[in-house]
C-alpha cells in the first residue's frame, strides 16, 4: 500500500538524486527506482543487491544469480501492468544505448539515473509495474 504522502516523498527522492552522478552499486538505474519505490510504499526491490556490486558486470551477475533478470526482480515485488496504463509512481523497463534500464513515471515524464543525476528521459517502455 502506498504511503499517504507518497507524492511528496517521491518528489523529494527525485530532487535529492538530481545531482548524484551515476555510479554502479551506489547510484544506478536499479538503485534509483528502488529508492523511489521505498519512498512510495516502503518496498526495496534492491535490498538483496545493495553493496554487492561495483560494476555493470557485477550488477548483472548478482541479479542473474538471484532472480535471473531485472524484470524478474520487479516481478517478485510488484504486479505488472500494461504500459499504456502506467500511472504516477510506477516503474518501467526500457532499452537505451547502454542496454536495459528502468525508470519511474512522475509528472508526465520518465525519470531515470543518468550520468549527471536523476533526470527525465525519453523512452519507449517495454514493461511496467504498479508500485504499491
Amino acid at each position: 500500500m502506498r504511503y499517504r504522502d507518497w507524492p511528496a516523498r517521491l518528489h523529494a527522492t527525485i530532487k535529492a538524486a538530481s545531482e548524484r552522478p551515476f555510479l554502479w552499486g551506489e547510484f544506478d538505474c536499479c538503485l534509483f527506482v528502488s529508492d523511489c519505490s521505498m519512498a512510495i510504499c516502503g518496498v526495496d526491490p534492491a535490498k538483496e543487491y545493495r553493496g554487492r556490486y561495483k560494476t555493470e558486470i557485477g550488477a548483472k551477475r548478482v541479479i542473474a544469480a538471484r532472480h535471473g533478470s531485472l524484470e524478474a526482480v520487479l516481478d517478485a515485488h510488484f504486479m505488472r501492468v500494461p504500459v499504456e496504463f502506467v500511472q504516477r509512481g510506477d516503474i518501467v523497463a526500457f532499452e537505451n544505448e547502454q542496454g536495459k534500464c528502468v525508470a519511474v513515471y512522475w509528472s508526465d515524464r520518465y525519470w531515470a539515473a543518468t550520468d549527471i543525476g536523476a533526470a527525465s528521459v525519453d523512452c519507449n517502455p517495454l514493461a511496467a509495474w504498479r508500485v504499491e
